[in-house]
């Protein structure tokens, strides 16, 4: 007679189901919510400073959180600060992407998107831009690989832009994907020259200009003019305001 095999489990009332369920989701909801804000904290002290040579003590302070509950969630200040790039790069392309929403033809919404990346540095204060430029160049150093799928954002975006603007006949390249990454590698250079100091040698070109030059190595010889009506349709947010200087004796 065959040994008996072992009795079925009682199966869970729905009730501990459910009980169960929330209590993730709430512990899940807390933790995205703390974390959430020492990311927001972290983004304060970078444009604050205009670098990242806060701690991640300052962190914590500014967050009004303790150390210990920071490092629960970022095991260290360089994964806090990739976390800070990643919303970054998520509302930098929201917001070019709005830049262009004005926009129907496929070769204007690249080359809108383009004037658009271009002109961000501009309209955002002086010590945010080069503190985020320096972010993005020290993470690049520690780990380019999770720089790069941090700017997958806008990297998706200019790809399809490029592929739209291919399939409409507008440019004319063998590769969507190597034009695009040569277009978003001139736009950081471009960036870096104008948040972090001209090292070129070379006085800098007009953002249109830059553009144009670009968008001529895909076939697509527009006139300054036709630039001038695309970036003056563009969707973008307002220039910050400068600081009066007190005024001395």
């Amino acid at each position: 007679m065959p040994a008996p095999g072992p009795a079925p489990e009682d199966p869970a009332a729905d009730w501990e189901r459910r009980v169960v369920g929330r209590s993730l989701r709430a512990a899940r909801a807390r933790s995205i919510d703390r974390a959430a804000a020492l990311i927001r904290a972290a983004t304060v002290l970078v444009e604050r400073s205009g670098a990242d040579t806060f701690t991640v003590q300052d962190v914590a302070d500014e967050a009004g959180q303790s150390l210990r509950t920071l490092y629960q969630y970022f095991e260290s200040k360089d994964d806090l600060l990739l976390a800070v790039f990643e919303e970054v790069m998520i509302t930098y392309a929201r917001v070019v992407r709005t830049s262009i929403a004005g926009l129907d033809d496929p070769m204007e919404r690249l080359a809108g998107a383009l004037i658009a990346m271009a002109r961000l540095p501009a309209l955002t204060p002086t010590d945010a831009s080069g503190g985020l430029a320096r972010l993005r160049l020290r993470l690049a150093q520690v780990d380019p690989d999770l720089v790069g799928r941090a700017r997958a954002p806008i990297a998706s975006l200019l790809l399809e832009l490029v592929t739209a603007a291919d399939a409409a006949e507008a440019i004319e390249t063998p590769d969507v994907e190597a034009a695009a990454y040569v277009l978003l590698t001139l736009s950081s250079a471009s960036t870096n020259t104008s948040t972090l100091g001209n090292d070129v040698g070379v006085a800098p070109s007009a953002p249109a200009q830059v553009v144009g030059f670009c968008l001529r190595g895909l076939g697509a010889d527009m006139t300054t003019d036709w630039y001038a009506s695309v970036g003056g349709r563009l969707r973008l947010p307002a220039a910050p305001r400068r600081r009066k200087r007190a005024a001395t004796a």
